[in-house]
C-alpha cells in the first residue's frame, strides 16, 4: 500500500504539459446544467402551490374558529368515564368517534334520546362510518347499577350518561357529542334544500295514510324536512331495525347535499345549525376537526351499519319491557373491528 502510495504521489506532482492540436476538438457530451433552473422553477411552483393551500387552509380554521366563537351554540363539557379506564378503550388517532343524538323534545337532559347514531371519521381508511344503536337494547346503566334499556340513559344522565353507558359495554372511546331536537332536523334539512331518498311502495302507503303529509314511492324521492322527519321516524310499519336504517340514509343524503353545496350555502347553513345544537366541543376542537379533515374528508366513503346485528341479540320481554337481550362481548368485538379496520363486510339490511 505504501509503494502504491508513493507512486500515485510521484505521478500527480510531475508538471503536466500543454499540447495544441491542429484538428478540431472532440464534441463534448451535452451539459447538463441548462436543466438545472427548470428545476428550480418546478420547486419553486410546488412551494408557491403549497403556500396557497396553506394559507386557504388557515384561512378557512380562522374562519371556523371565529364563527363557531359567536353563533351561540349549547356547550357542555364531558367529564371523564369514571366507570371504564380510558387504557382500556379502543382508539385510534386516526379515527374520530362522535356521537349524534336525536331526541324527542326540547334538546335538554331529562329527553329520551329517539336516535343514537355514531358517525366515525376514520382518515386512515378514508371512510365516514355511521352505527346505529337499537334503542331497546338492554344494557348494563352505570350511574344505576343495574340493566335497562339505551335509550333510557340518557333520560337518567343526558349524553354524558349515555356516552358512559356505551363506552362501559361496547368498549370504544367517544370522543365528543352533538345533540339536536329532531324538530331542529327539519330546519337543517331544508336550509341544504331537502333531500334525496329511496321510499318504497309500502312507506309512502303508511305516511299517507298516518300523516299529513303527502309522498311518493321511487329509488329518488326529494323530501322537504318535514316530509324526512316523519320518513326517519316510521316504526310501527316494520320494526326498529329498518327505523334506524331510514335515519342513516337521510344522514347519507344530507352528508351528500352538503359536499355539492357551494360555500355560500354552506355558511348559510351553519349559520342555521349552530344556534340549534348542544355539543361539548370548542370552537377550537372544532376548528381542529375541520382542520384534521381538510378538503379531502368531502370525498370519504359513506358506509352504514347498526349494532347489534342480528347475530348478537334476542328478542325478549324483561319486566314487562320488550327489549334486545345483547350478546354484551360479541356486540363489543364487532363493533371495534367495525369502526378501527376495514375488514367488516357489511349487510345491507343492518
Amino acid at each position: 500500500m505504501e509503494d502504491i502510495y508513493i507512486s500515485k504521489k510521484r505521478k500527480t506532482s510531475e508538471p503536466f504539459e500543454v499540447h495544441i492540436l491542429d484538428e478540431e476538438p472532440l464534441p463534448q457530451p451535452p451539459e447538463q446544467e441548462p436543466q438545472k433552473p427548470k428545476k428550480k422553477k418546478k420547486h419553486r411552483f410546488i412551494k408557491f402551490i403549497a403556500f396557497i393551500l396553506a394559507a386557504v387552509i388557515l384561512f378557512a380554521s380562522a374562519f371556523i374558529f371565529m364563527f363557531a366563537s359567536v353563533s351561540g351554540y349549547t356547550r357542555n363539557d364531558l367529564e371523564a368515564n369514571s366507570y371504564v379506564s380510558s387504557a382500556s378503550l379502543k382508539s385510534n388517532p386516526l379515527v374520530s368517534n362522535i356521537l349524534l343524538l336525536g331526541v324527542d323534545g326540547s334538546a335538554d337532559s331529562s329527553s329520551r334520546s329517539d336516535s343514537m347514531i355514531l358517525v366515525s371519521v376514520d382518515y386512515l381508511h378514508g371512510k365516514i362510518k355511521l352505527t346505529s344503536f337499537l334503542r331497546d337494547s338492554w344494557v348494563y346503566i352505570p350511574s344505576k347499577g343495574r340493566n335497562g334499556k339505551l335509550n333510557s340513559a340518557c333520560t337518567y344522565g343526558g349524553p354524558q350518561l349515555v356516552i358512559d353507558t356505551l363506552e362501559y359495554n361496547f368498549g370504544v372511546d367517544i370522543d365528543h357529542y352533538v345533540m339536536v331536537d329532531f324538530e331542529m332536523f327539519t330546519q337543517i334539512i331544508d336550509s341544504l334544500g331537502g333531500v334525496e331518498v329511496e321510499v318504497t311502495e309500502k312507506e309512502a302507503k303508511f305516511i299517507n295514510k298516518t300523516t299529513r303529509h303527502t309522498v311518493e314511492s321511487g329509488e329518488k324521492v326529494h323530501l322537504d324536512g318535514a316530509k324526512a322527519l316523519v320518513y326517519c321516524r316510521i316504526r310501527k310499519l316494520d320494526s326498529d331495525y329498518m327505523r334506524t336504517y331510514r335515519q342513516r340514509k337521510v344522514i347519507t343524503a344530507l352528508i351528500g347535499q352538503a359536499k355539492d353545496a357551494g360555500v355560500s350555502k354552506l355558511i348559510s347553513t351553519m349559520q342555521d345549525v349552530f344556534p340549534l345544537i348542544e355539543t361539548d366541543m370548542s370552537p377550537a376542537e372544532i376548528t381542529g376537526l375541520a382542520y384534521k379533515g381538510g378538503f379531502g374528508i368531502l370525498a370519504f366513503d359513506i358506509e352504514q351499519n347498526r349494532v347489534p346485528i342480528d347475530e348478537h341479540m334476542t328478542p325478549d320481554t324483561i319486566n314487562g319491557q320488550w327489549v334486545e337481550s345483547v350478546d354484551i362481548e360479541a356486540t363489543a368485538e364487532y363493533l371495534q373491528e367495525y369502526i378501527y379496520t376495514n375488514n367488516i363486510k357489511l349487510d345491507e339490511d343492518n
